[in-house]
């Protein structure tokens, strides 16, 4: 598998290239916006990682870029922390994961791992797209607890199926909202999961959210959804490659 890394930055190339060989992936850099088009032009990488902030050519333009192309390439964010605006605008995108500096190893292997279960559900046919939000609900007829099932996209055009799947909760039970492998989001899906979340503030019902990347977690947590529900971070393994 091919992982191009787009970032202005020697030490950070420097330091996924020594990760992501040790793993055995074929790894190729890049040093500005520009000259990441025309590796992955050239390559034709499975995942790219790219830095937002850079000169030029920035890592949105280059998420845009690549989105235009039409490819399964999954493109993760390299942010900094608490960039909530740019972040937002990678979602509407469809970045495929976030990283923050300085790297974690665990958000890397979250990030690869999340990429790749996306490019294998995309290569069978089942991969995401604008109207691909596939949800559903179940209960548990002993212990009486919902499990709500998010796949697929989450966006504006989701709001009625997502009302019919929260209604089916009512105050005091426990709810468990669970994210599939392809799970996906833009700001105006984050604005329709808080206002449904919303419901059962003060309910008396206890809502836990399973199932997100590591990296998504601390996302969720930049938008503040941490406040209505509980975040249950996934057990981060090691990439299988």
């Amino acid at each position: 598998m091919k992982i191009l890394v787009i970032d202005d930055e020697r030490p950070t190339l420097a330091m996924f290239k020594l990760f992501l060989a040790a793993y055995g992936y074929e790894v190729f850099t890049a040093e500005s916006g520009e000259q990441g088009m025309a590796v992955f032009a050239s390559k034709k990488p499975d995942i790219v990682f790219t830095d937002i902030r850079m000169p030029g050519m920035d890592g949105l333009e280059v998420l845009r870029q690549i989105r235009e192309t039409g490819a399964f390439c999954q493109v993760v964010i390299i942010t900094g922390h608490g960039d909530m605006e740019r972040a937002m605008a990678a979602l509407d995108l469809d970045a495929s994961d976030f990283i923050n500096k300085p790297v974690e190893r665990a958000a890397l292997n979250s990030a690869l791992i999340r990429a790749e279960k996306r490019l294998e559900r995309m290569a069978s046919g089942t991969g995401t797209g604008e109207d691909a939000g596939d949800f559903s609900v179940t209960q548990d007829a002993g212990t009486g607890q919902l499990t709500l099932c998010f796949g697929g996209r989450l966006t504006e055009s989701s709001e009625a199926k997502l009302d019919k799947l929260f209604t089916a909760a009512v105050p005091g039970d426990k709810v468990v909202c669970r994210f599939a492998d392809d799970f996906s989001i833009n700001r105006q899906g984050i604005s329709l999961l808080v206002s449904l979340l919303r419901r059962f503030d003060g309910s008396g019902s206890h809502i836990t959210i399973s199932g997100l990347s590591y990296n998504y977690i601390r996302f969720f947590e930049m938008a503040g959804i941490d406040k209505l529900a509980t975040l249950v971070p996934e057990d981060v393994e090691e990439p299988g490659l």
